[in-house]
C-alpha cells in the first residue's frame, strides 16, 4: 500500500494524553469511537498510568481487552512516551517546569506524530493548557483540522485567558471546533469563545451490550463501578456502606474499580467486610454484573458526563447519584433513579434504604423503575450518537 492510499486508509486521528490502558471513562469513549469509524489512528501516552501496576499479569489483562476491541477493525494504536516535568532537561528554567507540574503538562517527543499529517485530528482534553500544546505539536506536523475534546470539566477562568489563542486558530479555519460532553461546559464556553464553533454532544451506551438480567435474590445488590478516587466519591461510597450495613444485613455493596488514589483504602474496607471489591475485570462480566445488581450508586464530587449512570441505566439497573449537572443530563430524578442533593453519606444511605424497600415490598413501582432506565438508555445508544460524531467532527 503507497503512502497516498494509507493516508486515505486511515483519515482520522484520535490523540489522548493519557494510557490508553488506563480503562477509564475516556479510554472506554475512545475504544467505542474508534470501533464504529473505520480508519482512525490513535495515539496515547504511556507515561499517565493512574493505577498500581502488582505484576505483568494485570497489565496483559488490561491490554488482552484493548487488543479485543481492535480485532479484525481498521485501527491503528500507538503509545508513546513523553516528556514531563519528571524527566525534563536540566537546562529548562526551573519556573517552566514549575508550570508544567502543576498543569500536568505531558509533551510527546515521537517521529510517530507525523502520522498526524493531513489527518483531522480530535483531540481528548482536560487542560486548555495542554489542548492548546497538542494542538500546536498537530499543527507544526501537519494536520488537516483540529478538534479539541473536553471530557473532564475545564477551568473556564483559564479559557478566558487564553481566549486569543482559540480565536486565531479558528480564524485559520484550523479549529473546526470544540466537543464538550457537558451541556453547562458549552454553554459557558459559548459565551467565552464566541468566535469557536461548540458542541455539545453527549458520551452513549452499547444497548447491545449492556441489557436488562435477572437480579439477585439473595442479597440487595449496591454496585460501584468507576475509578476509587476522591472525585468519583470512593471513600464517600465506603462511609455509606458502614451507615446501611449497621442496620440492615442483606445488602451488599460492591466495588468494580481499575484501580485509582484510595485503591488502599478501599482494600482495608474490603478486608473488613465492608465492602467486597472487585478490582479490575474482564469487559465480559461487567454487562451481568450490572444487570443482576438492583441499584447503582455515584458519589461523584466532579464529574463530566457519567458514562457508568448509562451503562448501568442500560442494564436496566436505577442510578442513585450526586445532583451534578452531569448526572442531571442522563438520570431522571424519581423516575430512572435519584439524585442526592445535599452530598452528605446519610443522603445516599437513606435512598439506599428507601430502594430497598421498595424492591422488597413495591415490586411493580420497582420494575417500572427498570424499566424506564433502559428506555432512557436507549436514548443514548453508541449508534446513534456516533452518527452525531461523524457528522459534527469528522465528516
Amino acid at each position: 500500500m503507497n503512502k497516498g492510499s494509507l493516508q486515505e486508509y486511515y483519515p482520522y486521528a484520535i490523540l489522548a494524553p493519557s494510557s490508553l490502558l488506563n480503562l477509564r471513562g475516556v479510554e472506554h469513549w475512545i475504544l467505542e469511537v474508534t470501533s464504529r469509524i473505520k480508519g482512525i489512528t490513535i495515539i496515547t501516552f504511556f507515561k499517565d498510568l493512574h493505577y498500581d501496576v502488582r505484576d505483568l499479569d494485570e497489565l496483559s489483562k488490561r491490554l488482552a481487552v484493548v487488543r479485543t476491541w481492535f480485532a479484525g477493525r481498521n485501527v491503528r494504536w500507538y503509545e508513546l512516551r513523553v516528556l514531563s516535568y519528571e524527566n525534563m532537561w536540566r537546562k529548562i528554567p526551573e519556573p517552566v517546569i514549575k508550570f508544567i507540574k502543576s498543569r500536568g503538562l505531558v509533551i510527546p517527543l515521537s517521529s510517530k506524530l507525523l502520522m498526524l499529517r493531513g489527518k483531522i485530528v480530535y483531540i481528548v482534553c482536560g487542560d486548555p493548557f495542554q489542548a492548546i500544546l497538542l494542538a500546536l505539536i498537530a499543527i507544526i506536523v501537519g494536520a488537516r483540522k483540529i478538534i479539541l475534546g473536553f471530557h473532564a470539566r475545564p477551568s473556564y477562568k483559564v479559557f478566558t485567558c487564553v481566549k486569543p489563542i482559540f480565536t486565531v486558530l479558528s480564524k485559520l479555519k484550523i479549529l473546526k471546533g470544540i466537543h464538550t460532553v457537558n451541556i453547562v461546559d458549552a454553554l459557558t464556553l459559548r459565551k467565552i469563545l464566541i468566535r469557536t464553533p461548540i458542541w455539545w454532544v453527549p458520551n452513549g451506551v452499547d444497548c447491545r451490550r449492556f441489557k436488562p438480567s435477572t437480579k439477585r435474590s439473595d442479597k440487595f445488590q449496591v454496585l460501584f463501578v468507576g475509578a476509587v478516587s476522591e472525585d468519583k466519591g470512593a471513600d464517600t461510597f465506603v462511609e455509606i456502606a458502614k451507615i446501611v450495613k449497621r442496620t440492615f444485613n442483606d445488602v451488599e455493596f460492591v466495588i468494580v474499580s481499575a484501580g485509582g488514589s484510595l485503591r488502599r483504602l478501599i482494600e482495608d474496607a474490603h478486608n473488613q467486610g465492608i465492602v467486597h471489591y472487585l478490582g479490575f475485570i474482564p469487559d465480559a462480566l461487567l454487562p451481568k454484573l450490572y444487570a443482576e445488581s438492583h441499584i447503582t450508586v455515584f458519589p461523584s464530587r466532579e464529574e463530566a458526563f457519567g458514562l457508568v449512570s448509562l451503562e448501568a441505566q442500560a442494564s436496566g439497573t436505577p442510578v442513585i447519584a450526586t445532583d451534578l449537572p452531569a448526572f442531571r443530563q442522563s438520570v431522571i430524578n424519581g423516575v430512572t433513579g435519584i439524585l442526592i442533593k445535599p452530598y452528605t453519606p446519610q443522603a445516599f444511605a437513606d435512598a439506599i434504604i428507601k430502594m430497598r424497600d421498595i424492591w422488597l415490598n413495591d415490586r411493580l413501582r420497582y420494575m417500572q423503575m427498570c424499566r424506564a432506565a433502559r428506555e432512557n438508555a436507549e436514548k443514548y445508544c453508541w449508534e446513534r450518537i456516533v452518527r452525531i460524531y461523524y457528522e459534527k467532527f469528522f465528516k
